[in-house]
């Protein structure tokens, strides 16, 4: 009985985890920080408003990957950052090669002193799948890539799909990167 009881208070706080993240986003233009900082040049989270592109911009970041099928604000928007815009339909898996160009984007990036910021529309799989993709890159594991995201973003939750192409890509990048 205690262990179901333990159970449903966990679901029940990262619910509440979720929406109040949500309602920050809206409120304040971006997700809370404590939910988007993987590393010190890493951020994940859900799509941003022109208030949270300032914010961004303060916090240091220097690049936005935006897993979502279409672009919220011009590209105007985005003096000063460098942009990548990787369409993936909701619920599904981005292919390979987007995984690749989007890690490199970000290696590259955080290489060469920059931030990046990668987003979908809630933070929930896609941009989540993108940032693993990053961690994959660089050598960190599957598992223990999903673990860092999950204890700074718990409710973050990349599909079945996503997680069968993220092992697709670690094998890729080992067999390609050593």
């Amino acid at each position: 009985m205690y262990g179901k009881l333990r159970s449903l208070w966990v679901i029940f706080k990262i619910f509440v985890m979720k929406i109040l993240d949500n309602l920050h986003r809206v409120i304040f233009g971006l997700p809370i920080l404590k939910r988007c900082q993987i590393t010190a040049n890493l951020f994940l989270g859900s799509q941003y408003n022109k208030i949270g592109l300032k914010k961004l911009h303060k916090l240091g970041v220097t690049a936005i990957v935006n897993m979502r099928i279409h672009s919220v604000y011009k590209s105007a928007q985005y003096k000063g950052f460098k942009y990548l815009h990787l369409p993936t339909v909701d619920n599904t898996p981005p292919p390979i090669d987007d995984l690749l160009k989007g890690a490199l984007f970000i290696e590259n990036e955080i290489n060469h002193g920059g931030k990046a910021y990668v987003h979908c529309r809630q933070g929930l799989g896609r941009g989540p799948t993108m940032a693993l993709a990053y961690l994959i890159k660089i050598g960190t594991t599957l598992p223990d890539a999903l673990a860092l995201i999950k204890k700074v973003r718990p409710f973050a939750s990349p599909r079945p799909g996503q997680i069968e192409r993220l092992k697709e890509f670690e094998v890729y990048c080992r067999k390609n990167f050593g």
